[in-house]
């Protein structure tokens, strides 16, 4: 198994970061930075590179926290069979689950039973929801929409994990990175907090997981018709991110819960993504099933 990028990889790797970094993160989507993305092609990079490439520029968006939905247009849409959507889509997991950028998606990516559906704004009502995450939040009541076909809802739910995985990852990673500078610089009992060894063992901890979820959805998106792989990379996101929000709160202690400080821009919507798609008891009952398909 070769864990290394190429050269092509590496290059991508840095292009994505340095798009993304010090972009404004105090509006509901970064319209500028979404067209920019359509126009150069890297919305589409699943169909024209590959999806460890899709994966990569997912990674950079969700640790730089981008506002909009890149990681569902550029990685899980694609993965679904979904493509040629407008550079911004919800997914919808059905009627009463919330929906992060509801109301600011040209399009939206409906589970419905065994089949999903390619809605436009125009075929959805949305409900505005008021939510403590960084995210703009509310429900949508689909009116009509296009099949994708038989079998395309399940589809459609693996490439949502794989992308749930791949978003926690990074947002964890980062988390973790913030955390760590925080308790480097920060000393208490004349030496940095850092140094005791039950808050290296905290962060430690947490990265390992978040590098363990990394390397999970990259699987995920390799072999995204594989559902086993797929819910347990899923399941794995969510241990990983109520381990991280647990962990880098801890460490950093009253500051850390303050907006300003700004380390809930990832440890909230961590949370966020620890409820989506029916959250840890949805995914690891779908790794059971598919563990006890393959044995009978």
């Amino acid at each position: 198994m070769d864990l290394e990028l190429s050269p092509d990889q590496v290059m991508l790797d840095d292009i994505a970061k340095a798009m993304f970094t010090g972009r404004p993160r105090d509006v509901a989507v970064d319209t500028e930075l979404l067209a920019r993305l359509d126009a150069d092609g890297y919305l589409d990079v699943l169909r024209s590179a590959g999806p460890i490439e899709a994966v990569l520029v997912a990674e950079r968006a969700a640790e730089a926290v981008v506002c909009g939905p890149v990681v569902a247009r550029v990685l899980v849409a694609p993965l679904a069979g979904a493509h040629d959507l407008p550079a911004t889509v919800g997914l919808v997991a059905g009627p009463s689950s919330l929906v992060r950028y509801a109301g600011h998606c040209e399009a939206y990516l409906v589970l419905d039973g065994d089949e999903a559906h390619v809605a436009s704004a125009d075929d959805v009502e949305v409900s505005p929801v008021a939510s403590r995450t960084p995210y703009p939040m509310g429900r949508v009541r689909v009116i009509r929409g296009e099949s994708l076909g038989e079998g395309s809802g399940d589809a459609l739910r693996r490439a949502w994990q794989v992308g749930i995985a791949v978003e926690t990852s990074s947002m964890a990673l980062a988390a973790v990175a913030f955390a760590a500078q925080h308790v480097t610089d920060r000393h208490q009992f004349g030496r940095p907090i850092g140094s005791f060894q039950a808050v290296q063992h905290r962060l430690a901890r947490s990265h390992s997981m978040a590098m363990a979820t990394r390397w999970l959805g990259r699987r995920g998106a390799w072999f995204s018709n594989d559902e086993f792989i797929t819910a347990s990379a899923a399941t794995f996101a969510c241990m990983t991110a109520r381990e991280t929000y647990d962990n880098t709160h801890q460490v950093t202690g009253g500051i850390g819960i303050t907006s300003e400080y700004g380390l809930t821009d990832w440890t909230m919507r961590l949370l966020a993504l620890h409820a989506e798609l029916g959250g840890a008891k949805a995914h690891s009952r779908q790794v059971a099933r598919a563990r006890r398909a393959a044995t009978t």
